[in-house]
């Protein structure tokens, strides 16, 4: 956690500031991040950091768990919770891939923490992020399980596994080269990834998951 001078000072230089660490962070990695430079890209002195901060790994932790709750707040904060399933899962990728197109920095930290050496961040950040996710998701497949209008003989776990996967995939695929040239071949996509397209990707998957959890028509 920050220590308390950081709240003391002025919202818009801690805004600056957050959003100028995300930003280097996500660009150059936390070990090639240079805490002058940051200092400098966000109007501070490099002292001023060690005042907020007591290091640049306590740093690098709070601003992970506050792009995570940006994250969560663009997405779960416009949802009713009484949208079914269907309506919910087609909310979560359409307003995730317009969070990550505007805020990218965010999905990379996320990424950069499954990378080597960095386990100790993952094992405080990972945990809380997929609980809270995977935890949403298995109480709305139980809750419309119950309801009726979600096949009863899926795995609930699985289920909720394989939907955020394929969320996962799709929102990096929007800023990752790699991803993007691999949905490409997948898809068979030739033109731009301009709105249009993503909205089509999206159709495709939510069409395809909403197959999956419909229970089955009885036959006449």
């Amino acid at each position: 956690m920050p220590k308390d001078t950081f709240f003391k000072i002025a919202e818009v230089k801690r805004e600056r500031l957050l959003r100028q660490a995300a930003r280097m962070f996500a660009e150059k990695g936390l070990n090639q991040t240079d805490m002058a430079g940051l200092a400098e890209r966000a109007g501070i002195s490099k002292g001023s950091i060690y005042t907020y901060f007591d290091s640049k790994e306590s740093l690098y932790l709070y601003v992970c768990r506050d792009g995570l709750e940006r994250s969560r707040k663009a997405i779960y904060g416009t949802m009713d919770p009484a949208w079914d399933i269907y309506r919910q899962v087609d909310h979560i990728f359409r307003q995730g891939a317009r969070f990550v197109l505007d805020h990218s920095e965010y999905l990379i930290l996320y990424i950069n923490v499954a990378s080597a050496g960095m386990e100790r961040f993952s094992e405080q950040i990972s945990r809380e992020v997929e609980h809270y996710t995977a935890d949403h998701l298995k109480r709305l497949l139980r809750r419309d399980m119950a309801a009726g209008i979600v096949r009863n003989d899926l795995d609930v776990n699985m289920t909720a596994f394989m939907i955020n996967s394929l969320y996962i995939v799709f929102i990096t695929s929007l800023i990752s080269s790699h991803f993007k040239i691999r949905m490409r071949e997948y898809l068979e996509i030739e033109d731009d990834f301009d709105q249009d397209r993503v909205d089509g990707v999206i159709a495709r998957t939510t069409t395809m998951i909403h197959h999956m959890l419909h229970p089955a028509v009885a036959a006449s």
